[in-house]
């Protein structure tokens, strides 16, 4: 009788410390999810906030001239761009995609030399020098995107999905 309750002891033991270990196991796949979540929402915030500065020069790049507030734009933009940039490339990096690596820091390259023609934007030709940048920003844009798949205006081709891209 002692071995048969010692038995179902030991069983019962067996079970509960399996049942915790998996419980443990789904818990800790439910954090690691949600923690891929996370980053996906904060990388896509950090995505929405690049594309409204970029946005707001690409808004005026056709003017044929630029008053006071039109540079004031392309500075405020292209110092945030810098900013956002620079937090893409350390924060949401993918050291096995080297592609989207170096394209991520075009993006940095491009954000600076705007910013560069900025601080230089009473010289001649600073006017054109500014909307060439904000084509090479559009380029490289296109280029991440075009890289991951993602499609700059989905809403142009609704249900649409693939993008020729492999």
């Amino acid at each position: 009788m002692r071995s048969k309750i010692l038995l179902i002891s030991i069983f019962l033991i067996a079970i509960i410390g399996i049942a915790g270990n998996t419980s443990q196991l789904f818990s800790e796949e439910a954090n690691q999810g949600e923690g891929e979540k996370k980053e996906k929402s904060e990388l896509a915030k950090l995505m929405e906030e690049i594309d409204k500065n970029y946005k707001a020069t690409e808004e005026i790049s056709g003017y044929y001239n630029y008053k006071d507030e039109e540079w004031k734009i392309i500075g405020d933009s292209s110092a945030k761009l810098i900013e956002l940039c620079k937090i893409a490339v350390k924060k949401f990096a993918r050291p096995d995609d080297e592609k989207y690596q170096k394209l991520n820091k075009s993006m940095l390259e491009e954000a600076e030399k705007m910013h560069e023609v900025y601080t230089r934007r009473d010289q001649i030709g600073a006017l054109e020098d500014a909307q060439w940048q904000v084509r090479r920003l559009r380029q490289t844009c296109a280029l991440c995107h075009k890289h991951l798949g993602i499609h700059i205006y989905p809403n142009l081709y609704p249900g649409h999905t693939d993008w020729g891209v492999k």
